[in-house]
């Protein structure tokens, strides 16, 4: 991420936690007010008093077990001026999410967003262009300022180069872009990444000249 900075009552939700979600907790031990939402567990991994967990999944629609952001954002009167984030690894979910989603109105209440991409098939090309029509819309209101392959991901090998169907990008919302906080913040971070999978060999991103 770029400097987070928890001030005025900022947010930071979580879509998609598990019995490991150590972002949850570094981003609560910061001072954040975190909103973790995941149906597929019972109850949260941690109990801190930054954390409040909902049995939940997130989805395009408001039912009895599922919550749509927008929603989230109203219930929780997300302050829009709070350097709030938003971090989703929901397995695939994501997709029909972004697609039923106003973006401008989640750049009008995030500063970072943080997804981890799943199924980006290149072998499919239907899907493919699905997958770019809306990393295109999320490119109008946000800047990817860091990529990570995740190796647990299906891994392919093309004209010299590995790349796998699951990867993860940090984004800064673009009005943020230019200001001085954070415009002198980006480069590459020697050491920064780790592999998702210790049993497997991390995947360099590496873009052709």
């Amino acid at each position: 991420m770029a400097k987070p900075n928890p001030e005025n009552n900022a947010t930071a939700i979580s879509l998609g936690v598990s019995s490991y979600s150590p972002w949850d907790l570094e981003m609560a031990n910061m001072g954040y007010k975190v909103l973790q939402y995941d149906g597929s567990i019972n109850k949260g991994p941690y109990n801190h008093p930054n954390i409040t967990f909902y049995k939940k999944f997130v989805g395009t629609k408001d039912s009895d077990d599922t919550i749509t952001l927008q929603t989230i954002i109203k219930q929780n009167n997300i302050n829009p001026n709070a350097h709030n984030i938003l971090q989703c690894d929901i397995e695939n979910h994501e997709w029909d999410m972004l697609e039923n989603i106003d973006l401008e109105m989640i750049s009008s209440h995030f500063t970072q967003i943080i997804f981890e991409f799943h199924h980006c098939n290149p072998e499919n090309h239907t899907k493919s262009q699905r997958r770019f029509c809306v990393l295109e819309n999320i490119n109008k209101y946000f800047t990817p300022i860091h990529v990570h392959f995740n190796n647990y991901g299906k891994i392919f090998y093309s004209k010299g180069l590995f790349l796998s169907d699951v990867f993860e990008v940090s984004y800064i919302n673009n009005k943020l872009i230019e200001s001085k906080e954070y415009k002198s913040g980006f480069c590459t971070i020697i050491g920064l990444d780790a592999p998702n999978s210790t049993n497997f060999p991390e995947i360099p991103v590496i873009f052709p000249k």
